[in-house]
């Protein structure tokens, strides 16, 4: 199998010759490259479930659910195998999935619960655009203006949510206030519940991290998700401010989107094609498309062991 990489800095592919299947695959090759690189795209080894499946566990397969997510997502395949898959369609009971784009963002910067490595497996392709978008959040970091490296490195961010009775149950998946918030808590959520069975926690996390391999520092978070809900409506259930409760500046925003959509990289993906990725240091997004029946399915990695 051939490798190109997808940008100098950051990414590669691991692309297959003809014959070549996911047996064929090299692990120890695999986690060399997401160690240096951040990302490796698998490419026409035309995956299978099955395939992805038995490539996957073969990196790690100490997988997680998505309790404790901003949404309710759905789960897909035997949900008593212990081999969590998710469609990244949100499940809120629609008939179609929302096809807006999202910014770029890491997996579950809101708890502490949040996964190591991401995989991402390509069922169905939208016919038009909606491709995963891939960044380095070390190389974002790097070229943040110092005044907003400064800012972030003094002051964290602050998530807050408020989940209605009704709705944490989904997010926390019990319907035990107890265990909510004993599950919230143990994962650095601040949490209070209000007479009328509201849920609202806050989570205190710096902008800017360590990568776990590398020796990197990475800007990846979940600031601009947020702050898209807020301007979308949803400032009642999940907003985010610096940790003194003072608005995120509008200028380093603009900045932090400048600095990405020069590194952003749509992630060419046929149906079979699947990616790896580093949670502490690849940040991820998605481009608008119109064609609901676009399917991705997202399997997270709790630890691995190199």
């Amino acid at each position: 199998m051939k490798t190109a990489p997808m940008q100098d800095f950051y990414g590669t592919f691991l692309i297959a010759e003809p014959g070549e299947t996911v047996a064929d695959i090299n692990i120890d090759q695999v986690t060399q490259l997401i160690k240096e690189r951040g990302t490796v795209i698998f490419k026409d080894f035309k995956a299978s479930k099955e395939d992805f499946d038995a490539v996957t566990d073969r990196v790690s397969p100490d997988y997680m659910n998505y309790k404790g997510g901003g949404y309710v997502r759905k789960e897909v395949g035997d949900k008593t195998d212990g081999k969590a898959l998710l469609s990244t369609r949100y499940d809120h009971g629609r008939e179609k999935q929302m096809t807006f784009g999202l910014p770029l963002h890491g997996e579950m910067y809101y708890i502490d619960h949040r996964p190591v490595c991401l995989w991402f497996l390509c069922v169905k392709p939208a016919d038009k655009d909606g491709e995963t978008t891939a960044c380095d959040g070390a190389e974002v970091y790097n070229r943040l203006p110092q005044k907003w490296k400064d800012l972030l490195n003094e002051k964290r961010l602050v998530f807050k949510r408020n989940y209605k009775d009704g709705e944490w149950q989904l997010i926390y998946q019990t319907q035990d206030k107890a265990e909510a918030a004993a599950f919230a808590t143990e994962n650095g959520l601040v949490v209070e519940f209000d007479d009328a069975g509201t849920m609202h926690t806050k989570y205190f996390v710096s902008a800017a991290n360590p990568t776990r391999w590398g020796g990197h520092k990475a800007y990846i978070n979940n600031l601009l998700t947020v702050h898209m809900q807020m301007q979308m409506g949803r400032g009642d259930t999940s907003t985010v401010w610096l940790e003194d409760d003072s608005p995120i500046p509008v200028e380093m925003m603009a900045d932090i989107e400048a600095v990405q959509n020069s590194l952003i990289y749509p992630m060419p993906c046929a149906a079979g094609d699947f990616v790896l990725m580093d949670n502490t240091r690849a940040m991820h997004g998605r481009r608008a498309f119109e064609d609901t029946e676009r399917e991705v399915y997202l399997r997270m990695v709790r630890s691995v062991p190199f």
